[in-house]
C-alpha cells in the first residue's frame, strides 16, 4: 500500500517537477530541485525519485531505497542551511563570505549581492560550478578577472609551404604573462591582472582546441568562418569563451593580413601566412584579441599609427612591441597602452617634450627643433609627411590632428560577449592591414 501511494504521488506531482538533473545542491542535499529554496518542488522530485528507486535518494547511505531514506532526508531537510542567494549567482549568502579569500564551496569569499564579484563578466556560480549547461570553466577564479579563447589550427600544405599555424606553449606564455601583470583591478584589492585561459588542445583540461581538417588557402571571414564554428565549437562554450581559427589567409589567396576580428565580439583569426613566429603569432593574438574586447588601431578611434599610442593594437607596436624609452621606437614588450603619453599636436610638434617629456626628433633632421612645426606623424615607422600629404600611402592619414594616447587596460569591454555577432547581427569586423615588414615594402 505504502509504495502504490508513493507511485500516485509521485504521478501526480510530476507536472509541478521541472528538474531533470539526478543530484542534490552542493550546498543542501534535500534542495532536489537545485532552485536555492525548499519547497514543494523538492519534496515533489524526492517522490518522484523515491518510486524509481534512483541511488540520488540513498540517504541512509545503506544501497537501498526504503523508508529510512524517507527519515534521512526529512532531516536533511530540517538541517539545511538558510539558501537565500540575494544575487542569483547560485551561490547561497551565508557561503558568499565577502572577504576576497576563496577556501571552499562554502566560504567563496565572493560579494553575496553581486553576481560578478570580479567584473570580468562571468557569474560567480559559473566560475565555481560551472554553466547550467554543465560546461566547466577550468581554473576560473570568481576574485581575479579571466579570459577564455578556443584555439582552431590548420596544419598541412599551403601555396607550396609547410605549415603548422597551432599556437604553441612559447605563444602561450608570451601572451599569458602580458595578460598576468596587466594593471586591472581585481576585487578585495587582490593584486592586479588577467588569467588568459587559451585552450588549444594542450591538456586534460583544455580539450576544445583542435585541428582543423584540411589545409584551405583562404577562409571567409566570417561566413566560411561561422562554418567552421557551428561544426568544432562547443555550443555551450558561447557566451564565455571567444572563438579563433588559425589558418593561412582570410577572404582570398593574396591577402596578407595578419588577421580580422569583430569589435566588442567574441571570434578572430590569426592568419600567420609565411611569417608565422612566437612573437608574431602572440602579439598578433593579443592585438586580435583587443578588438574582440573593445580596443581599436587607436585606442577608442580607428586613427591608426599615432605616434604616442603606445599600444600592439597600433600597427606601429603591433610586431616592434611597445616603446619603452619613449622615443617611439618598439622595443620588443608586448602590452597594451597604459595611457601614459603627452598628446602630441601635429599642427605644432614641440620635439622638446616628445610622446612622454623627452626630446624627440620627430622630422629626423638631427637636431631637436625647439620652435614648434607642422608635421603628419602618424606614419609607418621612421618616416613622416607634409600636412596634406599621406607619403604616398605610408601614412594613416594626410591632415594634422592631434593624436592621443589611451588606457586600453582601463577600457576592456567586460560584457562584450553579451554584444558578440551571436547576439548582435550587425557587430562590426575590423580586417587587420598589417604584417612583418609592411612598412619598408
Amino acid at each position: 500500500m505504502p509504495n502504490r501511494l508513493l507511485t500516485s504521488l509521485a504521478i501526480l506531482l510530476s507536472a509541478h517537477s521541472s528538474a531533470s538533473a539526478q543530484s542534490t545542491s552542493q550546498y543542501c542535499s534535500a534542495d532536489l530541485h537545485l532552485d536555492s529554496a525548499l519547497n514543494f518542488l523538492d519534496l515533489s522530485e524526492f517522490v518522484i525519485r523515491f518510486s524509481n528507486q534512483d541511488p540520488s535518494v540513498d540517504f541512509d547511505n545503506s544501497g537501498v531505497i526504503n523508508f529510512l531514506d524517507v527519515s534521512a532526508y526529512l532531516l536533511a531537510w530540517t538541517t539545511c542551511p538558510n539558501l537565500t542567494d540575494t544575487d542569483g549567482d547560485r551561490i547561497p549568502d551565508f557561503a558568499e563570505s565577502d572577504n576576497g579569500i576563496y577556501l571552499n564551496l562554502r566560504s567563496t569569499g565572493t560579494n553575496p549581492l553581486v553576481a560578478d564579484t570580479d567584473g570580468d563578466g562571468i557569474d560567480d556560480g559559473d566560475e565555481i560550478h560551472g554553466t547550467t549547461d554543465g560546461l566547466i570553466l577550468h581554473d576560473a577564479n570568481p576574485l581575479r578577472k579571466d579570459i577564455f579563447v578556443e584555439c582552431d589550427w590548420f596544419q598541412g600544405e599551403f601555396q607550396g609551404r609547410t605549415e603548422n599555424y597551432r599556437p604553441t606553449q612559447e605563444v602561450f606564455t608570451r601572451i599569458e604573462n602580458a595578460f598576468a601583470i596587466a594593471p586591472v583591478p581585481n576585487p578585495y584589492n587582490l593584486p592586479d591582472g588577467i588569467t588568459l585561459h587559451l585552450d588549444f588542445g594542450q591538456d586534460s583540461k583544455n580539450t576544445g582546441g583542435n585541428q582543423l581538417p584540411g589545409a584551405p588557402v583562404a577562409i571567409q571571414f566570417d561566413n566560411g568562418f561561422n562554418e567552421y564554428k557551428a561544426e568544432h565549437f562547443d555550443p555551450r562554450r558561447k557566451g564565455y569563451y571567444h572563438y579563433a581559427i588559425f589558418a593561412n589567409r582570410y577572404n582570398n589567396d593574396s591577402n596578407n593580413s595578419s588577421g580580422v576580428a569583430e569589435i566588442n565580439g567574441d571570434d578572430f583569426m590569426v592568419t600567420m601566412v609565411n611569417y608565422n613566429s612566437t612573437t608574431n603569432m602572440a602579439n598578433t593574438i593579443m592585438h586580435e584579441l583587443g578588438h574582440n574586447i573593445g580596443l581599436r588601431h587607436g585606442g577608442n578611434i580607428n586613427q591608426n599609427n599615432k605616434i604616442n599610442y603606445n599600444s600592439v593594437m597600433n600597427y606601429r607596436f603591433q610586431f616592434q612591441g611597445i616603446d619603452m624609452n619613449a622615443d617611439t621606437m618598439g622595443d620588443g614588450i608586448l602590452d597594451f597602452s597604459h595611457g601614459f603619453n603627452n598628446d602630441v599636436m601635429e599642427f605644432a610638434v614641440d620635439e622638446t617634450i616628445g610622446v612622454h617629456d623627452a626630446p624627440v626628433d620627430f622630422n629626423n633632421n638631427g637636431s631637436i627643433d625647439t620652435a614648434p612645426y607642422e608635421r603628419n606623424l602618424n606614419c609607418g615607422t621612421g618616416t613622416t609627411a607634409p600636412c596634406g600629404s599621406n607619403a604616398d600611402g605610408n601614412c594613416y592619414d594626410s591632415t594634422c590632428d592631434t593624436l592621443s594616447d589611451y588606457n586600453d587596460w582601463e577600457n576592456i569591454n567586460w560584457q562584450r560577449l553579451d554584444q558578440s555577432f551571436d547576439r548582435q547581427p550587425e557587430i562590426q569586423i575590423i580586417p587587420c592591414q598589417n604584417w612583418p615588414g609592411k612598412q619598408f615594402e
